[in-house]
């Protein structure tokens, strides 16, 4: 659309404005971004500032940004700016110079980043756009970008500020696209926002190709949970001695697990980092004391008490360099649940010292992810108390729960039941990954509902002394998926059985 049909545009909907105003109003953006605009662009920032743009543009059904996928090749949707990134001027192969400029948007569905190029960009620097602001992107296209759908503004589309129909949408506010380190669960692109809590010093490591990389890594709290931000060579220098205290938000890191299996957010080729704030306290701290029924929920660092419920052998193990290892595994338990600890290498020596119903801490361990739940382990920078007294902590009172047949669900692990053998034990031999091994099946029923129990090895042995009527408790037995519509359950490293009284 050529300057003077905008000009015409602007005039027939904006009838008090004459055509030397307008054209003034052109000249005047033209001065302001020093040049950057050509007469035409200048003509359509005019009208986006005057809410003419889009006016006579039929809005249909409101696209939302979670529906966009790769491959549209004329999309227009309202959103909300979260982040303008620094625009950046580039050379193409035939020598021509070109910029570009990124903008992550936002609705109610979503986010994602809309690329503006050449004189689109030029548009969106002249304009001053902003976090808050409430804009329409109008026939733009979408393409794949690492993984990620990406809307481009070439020639054919616009940006109009302030839409018409901003007032007819509801758009979260800026703060509303950034999670906490507690609301963190999984992998993927994420916005971030936490307070510095500690740092780790920078370290040098030396690449495949032989170049020299750096990594720091900050940890960030709030929202109830805690998470390392990793930051990789020119970021170490720039934020990696940034004080406790601090407030920050980070447009665009990738969360992915590392190799002990936890969450960390990685500050990437697009990352931003922001300022927010200094001095400043989280607004919902991570509790001292995590119980063990909300490690699921709060994952990373954590410091839990639990009497000891069950202790494991101290088994060897090789490692893929080739090393040997050690790891001896044991059962806490509070009165909210139940959690698997893994002691490593020198820390398996202090099973020897452990006794059932034992008071324990495990300060500074690590959640991971386990066969079906969530597991605790002791890291380098974790402790292992038996029995302290040098700390403020309350000795939970445990009481064996048992739970009902009916309420098993399938993934549950180390739970307690309780019932009756509906039939003598069945014993048989079975081909397993470790090796042929013997099974004992029987069912058990507890008035609410039957359950098929498979025993393994020793503990399936000791099952075929049973006979139909006995009454036996199993705990720390893990739950499977249903056979014939009977859940089932199965011994696992930690399984005993009671024979009780019938």
């Amino acid at each position: 659309m050529a300057t003077q049909e905008i000009v015409k545009k602007i005039l027939s909907l904006k009838p008090d404005l004459t055509e030397e105003a307008v054209y003034e109003m052109i000249q005047e953006e033209r001065t302001r971004a020093a040049g950057l605009l050509t007469e035409e662009a200048a003509a359509h920032l005019v009208a986006s500032k005057l809410g003419v743009q889009g006016r006579d543009e039929r809005v249909r059904a409101r696209l939302r940004i979670a529906d966009l996928t790769p491959g549209l090749s004329d999309v227009s949707f309202t959103a909300r700016v979260i982040h303008v990134f620094p625009g950046r001027v580039f050379e193409r192969g035939d020598g021509r110079k070109g910029k570009v400029l990124r903008v992550l948007m936002g609705d109610s569905s979503g986010s994602v980043v809309v690329v503006f190029w050449d004189e689109k960009a030029d548009h969106v620097e002249a304009a001053q756009l902003g976090p808050g602001k409430v804009v329409r992107v109008v026939h733009g296209y979408t393409r794949e970008r690492r993984g990620s759908v990406e809307v481009n503004v070439g020639g054919r589309g616009n940006l109009v500020l302030e839409p018409l129909e901003a007032s007819t949408i509801e758009l979260p506010d800026v703060g509303a696209f950034f999670k906490s380190p507690g609301e963190v669960y999984s992998e993927g692109p994420t916005n971030l926002e936490g307070v510095v809590v500690d740092s780790y010093p920078p370290s040098s490591f030396v690449r495949s190709d032989g170049s020299e990389g750096k990594v720091s890594r900050l940890v960030l709290e709030e929202g109830g949970g805690r998470i390392n931000l990793v930051l990789w060579d020119d970021n170490v220098d720039r934020f990696g001695q940034l004080e406790r205290g601090t407030r920050i938000r980070v447009v665009q890191c990738n969360v992915r697990l590392n190799n002990r299996g936890v969450l960390e957010a990685h500050v990437g080729w697009a990352t931003q980092i922001l300022v927010v704030d200094r001095g400043v306290k989280p607004v919902e701290p991570l509790p001292y004391w995590t119980k063990i029924g909300d490690l699921e929920r709060r994952r990373g660092r954590v410091n839990v008490v639990g009497l000891v419920a069950n202790i494991g052998e101290v088994r060897e193990f090789t490692r893929g360099d080739g090393s040997t290892g050690r790891v001896a595994n044991i059962l806490l338990e509070d009165e909210t649940g139940v959690v698997r600890v893994s002691l490593w290498d020198e820390d398996a020596d202090l099973v020897g010292q452990l006794r059932e119903g034992m008071t324990v801490v495990v300060e500074n361990g690590y959640t991971r992810d386990g066969l079906g739940s969530v597991e605790l382990s002791l890291g380098r920078d974790g402790r292992f108390h038996i029995e302290p007294e040098d700390l403020e902590m309350e000795v939970p009172e445990v009481e064996r729960r048992i739970t009902e047949i009916i309420d098993l669900r399938e993934g549950m692990r180390n739970v307690t039941i309780r019932g009756q053998l509906l039939d003598d034990p069945v014993r048989r031999e079975v081909e397993t990954s470790r090796g042929p091994a013997s099974v004992t099946s029987f069912r058990i029923d507890d008035g609410t509902g039957e359950a098929r129990v498979s025993l393994w090895r020793e503990l399936g042995d000791e099952a075929m002394d049973l006979s139909a009527g006995a009454v036996v408790r199993l705990e720390y037995v893990n739950v499977r998926e249903p056979f014939d519509g009977v859940i089932q359950v199965s011994s696992g490293a930690f399984t005993r059985m009671i024979v009780e009284t019938p």
